[in-house]
């Protein structure tokens, strides 16, 4: 399998050929219940993050939630 250049919060990163936005949080140690992603400037709604797959060229932005009051 190959690799791709995708821009992750701004930064250039590889990932595999074929990883979804749920597989690169969880390699990330990053729980995909408490983050909003936006990927091309459009929301990804939290059910389709194992559904999408990330492309050569794509922007992910990954919003941590932080409560309080």
């Amino acid at each position: 399998m190959g690799s791709q250049k995708v821009l992750i919060n701004g930064n250039e990163e590889v990932v595999l050929v074929g990883t979804t936005i749920k597989t690169y949080l969880l390699n990330h140690q990053i729980n995909p219940n408490v983050v909003a992603c936006e990927l091309n400037l459009k929301v990804i709604r939290r059910q389709n993050l194992d559904a999408v797959v990330l492309k050569e060229g794509d922007q992910l932005e990954i919003i941590r939630m932080i409560g309080g009051g």
